[in-house]
């Protein structure tokens, strides 16, 4: 969104994205056993609010016949620490959540617009995992899945969405330590890609964020996710720059370097205005993790401010009467990451 601090040829790709001996790995057009929603923003609305008015809507729904628990867990941005509360569903439910922050108590509020239960968390910024489990608590790996995120910002009159990344279950032990491992649950991509269109540099009216969390840590104990970037503008003019997070982050494109803005995307003489890039992590993790290569998933999402051109060079396109944004799930390597393991309780 606006305040991305707070929210959101051939050779080359073939090279950036590792593709080898293809694995089996996440498949994001299917339903799944987890889901994971990439980036939840409270924001305050009404009148006197105190922050940006941004609601985050998740939608999830149980496609199979059979009642079950949907384990709800919101992971905060900065400690990794988890808020969490189980959604009962009968089979072939919906439910939708509305989060908002509270800025007098500073509390965010999870509204289910079904059953009017409010649930109560402390923090403002992270992702939030949807796991199935049995009425006694039993954590199941049954792929019945799936769901979608809505972002929407009052103030600029810009909303995006963006689907649940669904991650399939294969053979359950029905605990609360969740094993990306290939036989519990699918690993993920070694490799993560998108293309853009670059903000301006430090400026506005264009921006570009990636929205990124890991799973391989344990509560509490934020990890150190180290992630390098390989960047090409449209005429193959290639880049690289790194960054690093704990288990959540939102990461501007021109705060990664640069490069990836406009006008210094490419050869100064060419003022690009789009690119692609390549992201390859390692996650020194916490808990029953070590070192997982992979282990990082997310979204891009970009905001573009009322009057934003986005085509910059000749000819130029037309101002854009309103704000708007969008955003969408990384591409995908063909290749998997090393197991990794969320622990949570």
């Amino acid at each position: 969104m606006k305040n991305g601090k707070q929210i959101l040829a051939g050779i080359a790709l073939v090279l950036a994205f590792g593709f080898g001996s293809a694995q089996a790995g996440i498949d994001l057009n299917e339903v799944g056993a987890f889901l994971v929603f990439p980036g939840v923003v409270a924001g305050a609305t009404g009148p006197g609010a105190l922050t940006p008015n941004i609601e985050t809507f998740l939608t999830f729904t149980n496609t199979s016949t059979s009642a079950i628990v949907a384990h709800v867990t919101f992971i905060d941005a900065d400690t990794c620490n988890e808020c969490d509360w189980n959604v009962p569903m009968t089979g072939l439910d919906t439910e939708t959540l509305v989060v908002i922050r509270d800025p007098i108590n500073n509390v965010t509020h999870f509204t289910n617009l079904d059953t009017g239960a409010i649930h109560t968390c402390l923090d403002a910024l992270g992702f939030v995992t949807i796991n199935v489990e049995d009425a006694s608590g039993n954590v199941l790996t049954e792929n019945i899945l799936n769901g979608e995120e809505v972002v929407v910002d009052y103030g600029n009159g810009a909303a995006l969405s963006v689907e649940a990344i669904s991650i399939q279950g294969e053979i359950g032990d029905g605990d609360r330590n969740f094993a990306f491992d290939g036989a519990e649950y699918r690993k993920f991509p070694s490799a993560l890609g998108a293309d853009f269109i670059a903000p301006e540099y430090q400026t506005g009216p264009v921006y570009a964020s990636l929205v990124l969390f890991t799973l391989a840590f344990e509560r509490r104990f934020p990890p150190v996710t180290d992630c390098d970037v390989l960047g090409f503008d449209a005429f193959e003019n290639s880049f690289s720059a790194g960054f690093q997070f704990g288990c959540w982050t939102v990461q501007n494109l021109d705060d990664i370097s640069p490069e990836f803005a406009w006008p210094f995307l490419g050869d100064p003489f060419e003022q690009n205005d789009h690119g692609w890039l390549s992201l390859q992590c390692t996650v020194f993790g916490t808990g029953l993790n070590g070192v997982v290569d992979g282990g990082v998933h997310g979204a891009i999402a970009q905001f573009a401010d009322t009057g934003a051109i986005l085509r910059r060079n000749l000819p130029v396109g037309p101002a854009m009467v309103n704000a708007d944004a969008w955003a969408r799930l990384l591409y995908q390597s063909g290749t998997v990451g090393d197991a990794a393991t969320l622990t949570l309780f």
